[in-house]
């Protein structure tokens, strides 16, 4: 179960996120940073870890659970399998 609702989120985040291509949004990213597109993602990775130690001090949240900032970590940790894929590949 945990797998295909992790499928259907990143699917429907990369629908909305996407710019022209399925790593776009990062590329651009890391345009704007003057930084590498997988140093782009990593920082996401650090931010969600950044948000998941916030949840963890705090008693009561409103916006985004603790699942939510898990399923976020594990869709970030496939998009940067993916990404390898395609640099290993290129």
């Amino acid at each position: 179960m945990a797998l295909a609702v992790l499928g259907e989120t990143l699917q429907r985040k990369n629908s909305d996120y996407k710019i022209d291509g399925e790593f776009s949004n990062f590329e651009f990213a890391a345009q704007v940073a003057e930084t590498s597109t997988l140093d782009a993602i990593l920082t996401q990775v650090g931010i969600k870890l950044g948000r998941l130690q916030g949840l963890r001090q705090q008693a009561w949240v409103s916006n985004e659970s603790i699942q939510d900032t898990y399923k976020d970590l594990a869709g970030y940790a496939i998009i940067l399998y993916a990404f390898s894929l395609k640099e290993n590949d290129g």
